[in-house]
């Protein structure tokens, strides 16, 4: 897979207005990019994911945190998304435009996501993902709006956060509005930006959401077992959420230096 256009690029510090974000895997805000996948392989994603939502209720009912409609394990329930997922080519070209390495993320239940939105639905509510990075690949668009936009606050994400909690509305002049048309795709730090879903008023669209972290620090993870939890069964997540923290306790260890491992 090669990126054949970047169509916009931003840095972390030029959305947010932070110089130095100590929790940031990379200086990368966000890319929108023409992503050349073979358009079969997305068609078929999209043929299955319409399959699949007649019968997961998942893809039926918003009943959950952030009030989406959405396919989680999608690579578990459509293989060709895993083989996307899982491509060495794709992997390096998103590594490259981030500036650090990137790997699926390891929570199967968490790694892929199709999203599914229609008009006149409740908008997904602002919030900052729990890995490091997503990948959104349009499926399927359609409408005025061609599959309208993804919404990013300019500011940072606990200056976001603290305004709602205090009952104030981020105005859309705040935001930067990313568009989302089938063709292109966009590479974002979700973990370190406030984001949400402009609404649609028309048409739908229908979403791929792969997500990775960095491999070199996998430890800046926003995905509590309590967050999991918002959207999975227990016995679903906890084994693999539990070898996980001690996967990343083992990386963090190996990183200090002897002194101060010894240190009490």
């Amino acid at each position: 897979m090669t990126v054949l256009r970047i169509l916009e690029q931003r840095d972390l510090g030029s959305v947010t207005g932070q110089e130095r974000d100590v929790e940031a895997v990379s200086p990368l805000g966000y890319v929108r990019y023409v992503h050349g996948y073979p358009e079969a392989l997305l068609e078929g994603i999209l043929n299955e994911a319409r399959r699949v939502a007649e019968y997961e209720w998942e893809a039926r009912s918003a009943d959950r945190y952030l009030k989406l409609r959405h396919l989680r394990a999608a690579h578990e329930l459509i293989p060709a998304v895993q083989d996307l997922m899982y491509d060495r080519a794709r992997l390096k070209t998103l590594s490259d435009l981030a500036g650090v390495e990137l790997e699926p993320y390891p929570i199967t239940r968490a790694a892929s996501h199709i999203n599914f939105y229609q008009p006149g639905e409740v908008p997904i509510e602002h919030h900052t993902d729990g890995a490091a990075m997503v990948e959104l690949i349009p499926l399927y668009t359609s409408g005025n709006a061609q599959g309208g936009a993804t919404l990013i606050y300019q500011g940072t994400p606990e200056q976001g956060r603290w305004a709602l909690q205090q009952g104030e509305t981020l105005p859309p002049q705040r935001h930067a509005r990313i568009p989302q048309r089938t063709g292109h795709a966009v590479l974002m730090q979700g973990r370190r930006l406030l984001h949400t879903a402009q609404p649609l008023e028309d048409g739908e669209r229908i979403t791929l959401v792969l997500v990775m972290r960095s491999a070199a620090e996998p430890w800046k993870d926003g995905n509590s077992l309590a967050r999991i939890l918002l959207d999975d069964p227990l016995e679903a997540v906890r084994d693999e959420w539990l070898r996980d923290q001690q996967y990343q306790a083992d990386r963090y260890r190996a990183r200090l230096t002897p002194t101060m491992r010894s240190t009490p």
